[in-house]
């Protein structure tokens, strides 16, 4: 029994320290050497931490067997829930809230894995379940505190199913009563996430320092440090806060993912500090192994130290965790070179990392369908070069024929001296005209080519499309536009400007193309369901058009910037507005018939954490 309880001690501090190789061997032997569940327990929770819902379901089962109780039915029920086993899990969770020896933290913790569940099954039982995890959570941090990230998960749900009023009326009733502030941290910080304008980072830092008043701890510590490196000049000086923060035992295995991953976003802005960044991306991935955009940012540092071989592996990992990520796509596109020799080795274990099986399927065929991609992308992209300067040098010719003949006047004798100022004035108004034209058309080319970073506000999306109808009404008054917007629609998270300038653009390319029939445009907008586990709805804006239609061989270049199919056209209008949908980490598609028109459609996510859940591409990552 000694030789059991030193044994799990031991594995559970080779998991504080990031050694999860060491803390499964040595738990594996206390596992061995009795017949308590709780190795099996930590065996359970440590695969969970790292992504794997094989074992974590085999290890909480064979806690179940040992010690049949509430804590171990709900850790089971997190492992079927883990591995899809959507059914098994409510079973094993409604079963541990039957139990009679529930914990006020245990309920909470299965409260807020049957919202995940049937917020998985489409059930409308989430937003219910979410509240009694609050309630639950509320009522047991007065009588003893309980982990601050879980707190924050439950917080998060409750937020997501729209129960946050409810949750903020609970509050008030209990306010003064002890690690209230606690709980009012967590849900203030949840609504702030999710774009609630009546909440400000102020209002979250005063619940924070109100509750490391109260109770000082190392995850309270770490929130507030994250909150201050966002509004630090300099945030490298951080440092040394965190430093002294990783090494205390309370943290819990999230917290010290969040740990390393805020220093190592303090590290990676400085070439002087980029090893340590890299060095804590790694940590971080010890205890978090299923985040995407860490195993991410740690193969664009190796990358960019050079280290091809370690870059490769490390995109690897990221497109094992999330096949479907752009930025591990995108991370995967810098490491094709079309020349190199070893491109078809590479090429397979990108596939490989993303679909086991697809590299040597496709391995031969795959390397050639990249270099003759990247041979179409450079032929785009010196087209819309080509066509931009082919148009510069005719507008050049003008003005040099229109100075030229500025320089005749002036130098001529005239005895009216009235008219020839005034030929003079009308030849350089002319001239400025043709001038400004060309800085106009080059900056909007320019600015095409750039992706921009969105200011996030709060967006009332009916307002904004009314102004950009009328704006584009107002354009092409021969060609009527409709707007058909649904009841209720959510605000957006984003830039409005951004958003104002995308929208205009795709719906005044649109008019311009009925500029020449009897057609017409319409603008619908309506919210429809995310899929993400966040909750929150995605806005769609359709904008069709009855003109003359686009070619389909077309279709795949109208997001190059300088490609247009009119004689008039700059190419740059929808180039923009897919770089500003992209942004906002939203989609943006085109379905095109030859006579019969042209439908663009543009999902936006409404909450700034779903802007990051949507796995699908962008049109920018589909042509690349």
């Amino acid at each position: 029994m000694g030789t059991a309880t030193a044994l799990i001690e031991l594995g559970d501090r080779y998991w504080a320290l990031g050694l999860p190789a060491a803390a499964k061997s040595v738990l594996s032997r206390a596992l061995e050497a009795t017949g308590e569940a709780t190795p099996a327990l930590r065996l359970s929770e440590i695969a969970l931490a790292q992504g794997d819902a094989r074992n974590a379901r085999a290890y909480a089962a064979e806690a179940a067997k040992r010690e049949p109780g509430p804590a171990t039915k709900i850790v089971l029920g997190r492992a079927q829930l883990a591995a899809g086993e959507l059914a098994a899990a409510r079973m094993s969770l409604l079963a541990a809230l039957d139990a009679p020896k529930l914990t006020l933290w245990d309920r909470a913790r299965a409260h807020l894995e049957l919202s995940r569940a049937a917020h998985a099954q489409a059930d409308p039982g989430a937003g219910p379940h979410a509240s009694a995890a609050f309630e639950s959570a509320l009522v047991a941090t007065q009588q003893q505190p309980g982990e601050v990230d879980l707190l924050d998960e439950i917080a998060a749900a409750v937020v997501a199913h729209g129960r946050g009023p409810d949750a903020s009326t609970s509050l008030d009733e209990v306010r003064g009563k002890p690690n209230v502030s606690l709980c009012a941290a967590a849900l203030l910080a949840a609504r702030l996430a999710a774009g609630d304008p009546g909440v400000t980072e102020v209002m979250v830092e005063d619940e924070l320092a109100a509750a490391e008043a109260e109770r000082p701890t190392a995850a309270l510590r770490l929130r507030r440090l994250e909150r201050r490196a966002r509004r630090s000049a300099d945030p490298s000086k951080l440092v040394p806060e965190l430093d002294a923060i990783a090494t205390s035992d309370e943290l819990s295995a999230v917290d010290r993912a969040r740990l390393h991953f805020l220093r190592a976003a303090l590290c990676e802005e400085n070439p002087a500090t980029r090893d340590r960044a890299e060095e804590s991306y790694r940590k971080g991935l010890t205890f978090q192994p299923g985040h995407t955009a860490a195993a991410c940012k740690l193969a664009l540092l190796v990358l960019d130290r050079g280290d091809q071989a370690g870059a490769l592996a490390e995109i690897e990992r990221a497109l094992r965790i999330d096949s479907s990520h752009g930025l591990a796509w995108r991370n995967a596109a810098r490491m094709l070179d079309a020349q190199s020799p070893s491109l078809g080795v590479v090429v397979g274990r990108l596939l490989d990392a993303a679909h086991p099986g697809a590299g040597s399927a496709t391995g031969g065929v795959t390397p050639r369908l990249v270099t003759a991609t990247a041979e179409v992308a450079r032929h785009d992209v010196l087209a819309g070069v080509y066509a931009h300067g082919h148009r510069v040098k005719n507008l050049l010719g003008i003005i040099g024929a229109r100075t030229r003949s500025v320089r005749k006047i002036a130098a001529a004798d005239h005895d009216d001296k009235q008219r020839t100022l005034g030929e003079l004035s009308e030849k350089l108004r002319e001239l400025e005209k043709d001038v400004t034209a060309l800085y106009e058309e080059w900056a909007q080319y320019l600015r095409s080519m750039q992706s921009p970073t969105p200011t996030v506000e709060v967006v009332p999306i009916a307002p904004l499309l009314h102004e950009v109808v009328i704006s584009a009404q107002a354009r092409m008054q021969s060609v009527p536009i409709v707007l058909d917007q649904a009841a209720g629609l959510p605000d957006l998270r984003g830039d409005r400007m951004l958003l104002r300038e995308a929208l205009l653009n795709v719906v005044s390319n649109a008019a311009e193309a009925c500029g020449t029939t009897s057609g017409q445009v319409s603008v619908r907008v309506r919210a429809v369901a995310s899929g993400a586990s966040a909750g929150a709805p995605i806005l769609e804006v359709v904008v069709a058009d009855t003109g003359p239609g686009i070619p389909r061989a077309h279709l795949g270049r109208l997001f190059v910037p300088g490609f247009t199919t009119k004689e008039t056209g700059s190419g740059v209008g929808l180039a923009i507005a897919e770089r500003v949908v992209s942004a906002h980490h939203g989609r943006i598609t085109v379905d095109s018939e030859e006579g019969r028109g042209t439908t663009i459609t543009i999902t936006l996510p409404t909450d700034k954490h779903g802007l990051a859940t949507l796995p699908l591409w962008t049109n920018a990552e589909k042509h690349q």
